[in-house]
């Protein structure tokens, strides 16, 4: 509302303002020309909060009473892998450091000596600067110019964020150019300046107060006696209140189990601990198999037991690893239930399926789910420690390749994919195995795996049918379905970003 001097109603000449706005307006309007426009961060006002002058401007602004400029300011921070780099040395240093010492190393040296990761990228920053393996050996006499120097500036510019992103562009955008050493943030600032209206508007606006909401306590103690009271426009226009909406993983989630519900398959969850002989033995996974590694598999150390664990179950993988069942033959090796009993945080969402059809061994089944699996990766681009893994199985008399290839091209087909290749694969747990790829804008790229579940999975556990299954992970649908290129800007949390997505079903 805008009160004038004479204490009456202008708003059929100006626009209303609220007591915040008459305050704020009036600081602006009192400034001297040449402070103007002035930092939104320089505004005080007496009485008002950073947040109620935040507001403030933004109704202002609305109301076209001030004119704001938006200004957009990037920082660079340093990771805590920067903070690793400066206090152990860049890697690309260290490595040049060994081969100095040693008139020259091997490739297999640094990676011995620095690790598999920093390894890798000092072998690829050496080589960057002019030094090659040649013959094997990384000689650092063939270097270019003097590298040292090189290091020490890179090492400074670190030391120095974030001034030194302003003073060395040349290093700022070597490293932004490497993954994870440092880390950009975004503020907006905003600067302001009164309109000419707003300036007429000064002249008239009070900023004394009024009664803007009626209590039982003004009218026991008569205190709105004598006040001004605030009106309110109904057609006045009103910050829009974003309702809560689904989150890009959500809504996907559910778009995916809206899909297999309608296809009238039935959901099954598991557990995220289970023991390695779900996990892997289940799926006649032997026990000295790669993807048991603690390089891929999250182990747990603790003695507390699994209440959903099934000793028959044990037994039945003993008898298939060792001896294998009737035309088919095991691994021959001898089965250790001390590895069968190992905990692990679960990799991949199969170990429900074969669970879930062990407890309902009469056909037809069809199941499927979308849950968390977890794995030992180092988190870039398009690799997450823990992500999200859809599952689609099917168990009955006609399952078959024919059915996996029409169960496939539905589910893909309503999710909006229907230039669908599929290319023989290898998992040890089907035979046969196919990829599923798809073609998206002339690209081909791979979705998920599929296949017909061996028979030394499925017969040991009373199963008497064959079960097709295939799944896909889910962040990679995302990449695909939101536009990504870095699949970590999935979780992100800024509320403006997650607010462009149209989440409809």
């Amino acid at each position: 509302m805008v009160i004038t001097d004479k204490g009456k109603s202008d708003s059929d000449k100006m626009p209303e303002v609220s007591p915040a706005e008459a305050k704020v307006l009036k600081f602006l309007t009192e400034l001297k020309k040449d402070t103007l426009p002035i930092s939104e961060a320089n505004i005080e006002v007496e009485g008002l909060n950073e947040r109620e002058i935040s507001s403030a401007i933004s109704w202002l602004e609305k109301k076209e009473l001030i004119n704001v400029q938006k200004t957009e300011h990037h920082t660079f921070l340093l990771t805590e892998e920067g903070r690793k780099f400066i206090k152990e040395g860049l890697p690309e240093e260290r490595a040049f450091q060994l081969s100095e010492k040693n008139k020259g190393t091997t490739p297999s040296e640094i990676m011995k000596q620095l690790g598999s990761k920093d390894g890798k990228i000092a072998i690829a920053q050496l080589a960057k600067l002019g030094i090659k393996p040649s013959q094997g050996i990384i000689d650092v006499s063939r270097g270019i110019g003097n590298i040292e120097e090189i290091f020490i500036r890179r090492k400074s510019f670190l030391a120095g964020l974030p001034e030194s992103a302003i003073s060395d562009p040349d290093t700022l955008e070597h490293f932004k150019k490497r993954e994870d050493i440092i880390a950009e943030k975004k503020r907006t600032e905003r600067t302001v300046a009164p309109t000419d209206l707003g300036m007429r508007l000064s002249k008239v606006v009070t900023t004394e107060d009024v009664v803007s909401e009626v209590t039982p306590e003004i009218l026991q103690n008569e205190s709105w006696k004598g006040r001004n009271f605030r009106r309110y426009d109904l057609n006045a226009p009103v910050e829009r209140i974003n309702s809560a909406v689904y989150h890009p993983i959500t809504f996907l989630i559910e778009k995916v189990r809206r899909i297999f519900l309608d296809m009238g398959f039935t959901e099954m969850t598991g557990h995220y601990v289970e023991y390695a002989g779900w996990n892997m033995d289940s799926l006649f996974i032997p026990q000295d198999h790669p993807a048991r590694d603690m390089q891929d598999t999250f182990y747990l150390d603790s003695d507390r037991e699994i209440p959903f664990e099934d000793s028959e179950a044990m037994k039945i993988f003993r008898k298939v690893h060792e001896n294998g069942i009737e035309g088919y033959s095991g691994w021959g090796y001898r089965w250790k239930e001390e590895i069968a009993r190992e905990k692990v945080l679960r990799t991949h969402t199969t170990v429900s399926t074969i669970r879930y059809l062990y407890k309902h061994k009469e056909s037809p089944q069809a199941a499927f789910s979308v849950e968390k699996v977890f794995r030992h990766e180092s988190v870039d681009w398009k690799h997450l420690a823990e992500l999200h893994q859809i599952e689609g199985t099917y168990y009955a008399k006609d399952a078959n390749l024919s059915t996996l290839f029409w169960l496939m091209k539905e589910f893909y087909g309503r999710l909006g994919f229907h230039d669908l290749k599929f290319i023989p694969s290898y998992y040890p747990y089907t035979e046969p195995s196919l990829d599923v790829v798809v073609n998206i804008n002339g690209k081909e790229m791979e979705l998920g795996g599929s296949g017909v579940f061996r028979p030394e999975v499925t017969r040991p556990l009373g199963l008497k049918e064959p079960v097709v299954a295939w799944g896909l992970g889910l962040e990679r649908l995302a990449m695909i379905y939101y536009g990504f290129e870095d699949i970590r800007d999935i979780y992100r949390t800024d509320i403006d970003w997650l607010r462009k997505f149209p989440l409809r079903f």
